[in-house]
């Protein structure tokens, strides 16, 4: 595949993501802040930081709000008066809030949904460039699947962090394997403090300079990790006005592995299977089929592969743990396989490997069925216009 046929796709690909956008926000007035998911119950408890004549749902909103309101709040002048679900698992989380915050800042924060929209899509345009780049000559075309990703694309119209983060650690790698250190640092610390799962990029790296004495590079791609402990550190020693909604401990979301899964055809202690849980047989299929290859590449190419097995199998131990409220919500479950499909590519011979073909024709089923889910299943909801 020629670099000219990439840019021809992504051409047509960011056409047929405007047509989307334009789809979702038409019942809302046209606007783009309906994006966001901002409910009520959080517009009513957070009315200072909110702009005027954006969305609010009456019901069904969702985490691009809390985004929003960290953003908002970052850059406020009053006294720190945020109030989300649980504060110490979203301020921890603070590198897309923070960017998008700042040109929010600066260029007025009603222009924030199309702001954020813009760098999320720069951004992964970015990262499928950079990718192709990674790609050896003979599998160059495997980046398409990166570009039709179901995971990413669902993430940025959510206008949440996970393709970011993915985005940012693919650029991160890029100018690693490039060898271009200070750059690579500079990608990495924004990935690590977007989503703290950044941290598995940078151990594998720091173990092999550590091996071939490259103290430089230790100080260097350790500095990111240390970082962000100092600014938890700082967040635990600061404590905010109100801790949230809904304080949520690492226990109140995780369980045994596929545990949610499992719980999650139950109701009321009753098991019931309907059309909406196909989806989630899919998600399973993936995670079963990428399971094994991840076992095939640590038996075949281990030493090759670790820097891109460690996020890889931190992200499968996420999904794995995940309770039953994760593996009930689409838009949630998806989320998770974002990082996967693209570093998976960059695995030693995967290609031959028929449960990785597997992985991707499942990847391909849930975009087409992310499509047919926003144009034909999502209803419109109930909604008014902040004052």
């Amino acid at each position: 595949m020629k670099l000219w046929q990439l840019w021809t796709v992504l051409f047509f690909f960011i056409l047929g993501v405007l047509g989307l956008i334009d789809y979702k926000i038409t019942p809302y007035d046209h606007s783009l802040s309906s994006l966001i998911g901002i409910w009520e119950g959080f517009y009513e408890i957070n009315p200072n930081l909110v702009d005027p004549n954006f969305v609010i749902y009456k019901s069904g909103g969702y985490d691009g709000q809390f985004f929003y309101l960290l953003a908002k709040d970052l850059f406020n002048e009053n006294d720190w008066s945020l109030i989300v679900d649980s504060f110490y698992f979203r301020y921890h989380r603070i590198g897309l809030s923070f960017i998008t915050g700042l040109f929010s800042h600066f260029l007025g924060s009603e222009h924030y949904p199309l702001i954020t929209l813009t760098l999320l899509f720069f951004t992964f345009s970015a990262s499928v460039y950079y990718l192709f780049k990674l790609l050896p000559d003979e599998s160059k075309w495997l980046v398409l699947f990166y570009l039709f990703s179901p995971y990413s694309l669902n993430s940025n119209l959510l206008l949440v962090a996970d393709s970011f983060f993915v985005s940012l650690a693919i650029i991160s790698y890029y100018f690693y394997r490039e060898k271009k250190f200070a750059i690579a640092f500079v990608f990495f610390l924004l990935t690590v403090f977007t989503r703290e799962l950044g941290i598995l990029f940078l151990a594998p790296i720091v173990f092999v300079s550590l091996f071939k004495r490259e103290w430089k590079n230790v100080f260097l791609f350790s500095l990111p990790g240390i970082l962000f402990l100092a600014f938890l550190f700082y967040g635990w020693m600061n404590t905010p006005n109100h801790l949230g909604t809904n304080p949520l401990g690492f226990k109140d979301m995780t369980d045994g592995p596929l545990f949610g899964f499992v719980k999650s055809f139950f109701d009321q202690n009753t098991f019931q299977f309907k059309p909406k849980e196909l989806p989630k047989l899919l998600f399973l299929f993936s995670f079963l089929s990428i399971l094994i290859v991840c076992y095939s590449s640590i038996k075949e190419s281990f030493l090759k592969d670790i820097d891109i097995l460690i996020p890889i199998l931190g992200s499968m131990f996420v999904i794995a743990i995940a309770e039953q409220g994760y593996w009930r919500s689409f838009d949630n479950l998806s989320r998770m396989f974002t990082l996967i499909l693209p570093f998976s590519l960059l695995l030693h011979d995967v290609t031959k490997r028929y449960s990785f073909r597997f992985f991707l024709g499942t990847s391909i089923v849930l975009f087409i069925f992310l499509l047919i889910r926003i144009l034909f299943i999502t209803q419109t909801k109930e909604y008014f216009l902040a004052i």
